[in-house]
């Protein structure tokens, strides 16, 4: 071990050869102590073995009780006599000599009384059984189930008991020893130095010079941080936020530059030296660990982090750099539409647009036209928006809801053969041939849907017949396909039936609408 002596050579000298005399002085007293109880036990020994001569010369009738009393108490002054010079000579040569000696630290308080404890136990069986010749058996067993009683009642005083000198045998935590309690409830890490470890709680003062008393069964079960088996050196770490734009080994260098400055400080140690860790980026910046060695017994670990952390901010400013600030992008854009309004023109334009029939056939302004004078029909689950062979003038764009399709099936009753979804349309067959509803549409849940009625088509049709063809060529590929998807014929037979469906359905319309200049001859009659 190196011992580093401050001052001049007289004072190490000087302080060097104290320390022999005030072994000796402390051996001293501990041995006129002994010499005393020595010479204690020695006399009343004397008197014991020549007590029947004492007896006669103090009292009349040797036999009586008090001359019993007298003989009784003085055997059992013996044996306790004996008892302390050997309590008093295990001080002196076991506990200060040997065990002083391996150990290299002084011995607890709390260990020498229990074993002083032991003496005395033992010393107290040996009278029972030699001075009042009773059978000890009996005494043992009756102070076992008074013990059992006591042990029940006084379980966590009896576990901080054991815990105390267990604490003191293994030698983990003595005193003068700094520490850091970890414990569930704690709100923080305690530091401190241990002050005692007493036979029921210990004693510890905190960095803020307040004395904390914990029981030592609750410090037998707290994870405990020793420093003093480190001689005290401890690495220790603080973290700082870099921002991104600042290269990693620009950051290093500055921050290292800072932990090397803080060795200048009390406690913190160039040797070993400090380290710089790239650590995890963050929301702000990229983390960097500086690790540092110091000692723990001159600084607590949270002044120490304090110097460090000055440091690093010093050579942060001068390098004209900062911690990381919380910073976040922000792109402004108008805020989209979050809530559709179907009493609103431009809802329902938006929702016209897109269906397939009207997006591929109808311009802007006729598809705004028709927004604009379509009727917003509510449906409660249920409701029949069609029924199947009634005459139809108008086709449904669902905007919210399902709905269910049925047909009258063999036995008359209704058999369900599909549904409608939100956003497809259905009756356009009736409205532009005029064929009866070969459906009924039923709502399944609510359903909101926009009604166009054979007027507001016809309207717009007037001013743009050619609409006429483009129409009859969505409807029925439309048809076809759905069709197509519930057969097996090969493409080839699709395409024909697209054909020939689109020519019925222009040459239904030319017989709806009278206005309507007829583009192709007259085809075979169309069931919607």
């Amino acid at each position: 071990m190196t011992v580093l002596c401050h001052g001049t050579a007289r004072q190490c000298v000087s302080g060097t050869t104290r320390l022999p005399r005030a072994i000796f002085s402390c051996v001293s007293s501990g041995m006129t102590g002994l010499l005393l109880r020595a010479a204690l036990f020695a006399l009343l020994a004397l008197a014991a073995l020549n007590e029947t001569e004492i007896a006669s010369l103090l009292f009349a009738d040797p036999s009586r009780g008090v001359a019993q009393a007298y003989s009784l108490t003085l055997r059992s002054l013996t044996w306790f006599a004996g008892a302390f010079v050997v309590i008093a000579a295990l001080e002196i040569f076991f506990w200060k000599g040997v065990v002083a000696r391996l150990a290299r630290h002084p011995v607890p308080a709390l260990l020498k009384s229990v074993v002083a404890l032991i003496v005395l136990a033992i010393t107290a069986t040996f009278v029972i059984s030699f001075v009042f010749n009773r059978d000890v058996t009996a005494v043992w067993a009756t102070s076992g189930v008074l013990g059992i009683v006591l042990g029940f009642a006084l379980r966590n005083m009896i576990q901080d008991i054991f815990t105390g000198i267990a604490l003191n045998l293994d030698g983990s935590i003595r005193e003068g020893d700094w520490i850091t309690l970890h414990h569930r409830d704690f709100t923080a890490e305690q530091y401190g130095k241990m002050l005692d470890i007493g036979w029921r709680v210990c004693r510890g003062q905190l960095e803020n010079n307040n004395v904390v008393i914990v029981p030592n069964g609750m410090l037998g079960m707290m994870a405990i941080t020793n420093f003093a088996h480190s001689d005290h050196v401890s690495r220790l770490q603080t973290e700082i936020t870099i921002d991104f734009d600042v290269p990693p080994e620009r950051a290093r260098r500055i921050l290292l530059a800072g932990a090397t400055a803080a060795a200048t400080e009390k406690g913190i140690l160039a040797d070993p030296p400090p380290a710089v860790l790239i650590g995890e980026p963050g929301e702000h910046g990229v983390c960097y660990i500086v690790r540092f060695w110091g000692k723990v017994d001159q600084r607590s670990p949270s002044a120490l982090r304090d110097a460090v952390m000055t440091h690093l901010l010093r050579q942060l400013h001068i390098a004209g750099l900062t911690p990381a600030l919380p910073k976040e992008d922000i792109f402004i854009d108008r805020r989209p539409k979050r809530l559709l309004d179907h009493a609103g023109d431009g809802d329902r334009l938006a929702i016209l647009s897109r269906t397939d029939i009207f997006a591929g056939a109808l311009e802007k302004p006729e598809l705004v036209e028709m927004a604009k004078k379509s009727a917003i029909r509510q449906f409660a689950p249920g409701d029949a928006l069609v029924r199947q062979g009634e005459d139809g003038t108008s086709l449904f764009v669902v905007a919210e809801g399902i709905l269910d399709v049925h047909i009258e099936g063999p036995d008359g009753r209704p058999l369900k053969v599909g549904h409608i979804l939100a956003g497809e349309i259905f009756g356009e067959m009736s409205l532009l041939t005029g064929a009866p509803r070969s459906a009924t549409v039923t709502a399944s849940t609510g359903v909101v849907a926009y009604e166009i009625t054979r007027d507001l088509f016809e309207t717009i049709l007037n001013r743009r017949p050619g609409i006429a063809e483009e129409i009859s060529r969505l409807v029925a590929r439309r048809q076809a396909a759905t069709a197509g998807a519930a057969s097996t014929q090969p493409p080839a037979d699709v395409e024909s039936q697209e054909k020939l469906l689109k020519q019925r359905i222009l040459d239904g319309m030319a017989k709806v609408f009278a206005g309507l200049a007829r583009t192709s001859p007259p085809g075979p009659a169309v069931q919607a």
